[in-house]
């Protein structure tokens, strides 16, 4: 049946008063339905108030935007649940290389490497911007602490994440839950930030003309480089402690 038909069907059925009624409540499902949904989820909620604190701190000190630290560790983590992150307090699925302390997981015959566990969730957010300290991501900071576009797209086009999908991923969770109001210590409510609309300039949604000139220009300096500085990237290039993706490979954190 149509929608006219439907609306006639109506007409026929019930009085003028109760017809007003019935297209009201049509519309209000209609709305309802075509809406995008936009919830906030209270778990969300509570792991973002849980570790902003930590997340500001690192950005004041290493220069990693608060809301992208904090949308990569809900997404690589599964929101604290997954099952890395309760047994071993590792929200970014870091591997064991070059470690010293405890291992989750442990290694297999075939060589493979666990992953490393940690006192406290905190330690894990420590080693997490460590790592992105490293000579890989340098051309990160040059971007603005507030444009976590570039940044998201930055860290895959840096080789953090093999998945197409992780700068729209990590975009998504930070608009949806306001994590750009962090960057400088706004606050999160969203009443002193607005978020930073799509740039224009490039066909790639989850990137902007501003990234894509920086890696120009990044790809340009290579011509450069020194020898010394080509075997500090060849050594740190070695040095993977995330596996490859990114993203631990569980379905415990997909």
């Amino acid at each position: 049946m149509s929608y006219i038909d439907f609306e006639r069907k109506i007409i026929e059925i019930f009085p003028i008063n109760k017809q007003l009624s019935c297209f009201c409540l049509i519309f209000v499902l209609f709305s309802a339905f075509s809406a995008p949904a936009q919830t906030k989820h209270q778990r969300y909620l509570d792991y973002i108030e849980r570790y902003k604190t930590v997340a500001l701190e690192h950005e004041r000190e290493f220069g990693v935007p608060a809301s992208i630290t904090l949308a990569q560790g809900l997404l690589e983590s599964s929101v604290g649940q997954s099952k890395m992150a309760q047994e071993a307090n590792n929200h970014f699925g870091i591997k064991a290389y070059h470690w010293k302390g405890e291992v989750y997981g442990g290694c297999d015959s075939l060589g493979t490497v666990g992953y490393r566990k940690y006192g406290c969730p905190e330690d894990s957010y420590l080693d997490h911007v460590k790592f992105l300290k490293g000579p890989r991501y340098s051309i990160l900071y040059e971007l603005e602490i507030t444009d976590y576009r570039s940044w998201a797209q930055g860290l895959r086009d840096c080789g953090y994440a093999e998945d197409a999908n992780y700068p729209a991923k990590l975009i998504r969770l930070i608009e949806q839950y306001e994590l750009y109001a962090l960057d400088g210590g706004k606050r999160l409510d969203g009443t002193t930030a607005v978020a930073e609309p799509a740039s224009s300039d490039n066909d790639d949604t989850t990137g902007n003309g501003r990234w894509y000139h920086r890696k120009r220009r990044d790809r340009s300096r290579d011509n450069d480089t020194t020898p010394e500085q080509v075997q500090t990237q060849q050594r740190q290039e070695a040095y993977t402690p995330l596996r490859q993706g990114g993203v631990p490979a569980s379905s415990d954190n997909d």
